[in-house]
């Protein structure tokens, strides 16, 4: 994926250790992102039953306060890891663009 992104820098080697990081970052936190992810749908689904089968109305607004949370932790979630992805797919260009365009850099 990044081989392609960094094809100008990497064409001579000169700045494919970027790549290689990109890559490792990418490899490391893309499962943790997802399996969080998931964990906080799988708890919404069990709040979501809890707060169905509250039968009074202290329980059925704490089950719902937790609903409302763990719906917003899971939207930021979601938008993480859109951010991860759009940073992933960019992030080695900067470097190289920054690098290459650093003064002493001939």
């Amino acid at each position: 994926m990044m081989n392609m992104l960094l094809a100008e820098a990497t064409k001579e080697g000169k700045f494919a250790w970027v790549n290689d990081l990109v890559d490792a970052v990418f490899n490391i936190l893309q499962p943790i992102l997802i399996l969080v992810a998931v964990a906080g749908i799988i708890y919404a689904v069990v709040v979501g039953v809890k707060f169905a089968k509250a039968e009074d109305k202290s329980q059925r607004d704490e089950a719902k306060q937790k609903l409302i949370t763990v719906i917003i932790g899971v939207v930021v979630t979601a938008i993480l890891i859109a951010l991860f992805y759009w940073l992933s797919l960019n992030i080695g260009d900067w470097i190289t663009n920054y690098l290459n365009n650093k003064p002493g850099n001939v």
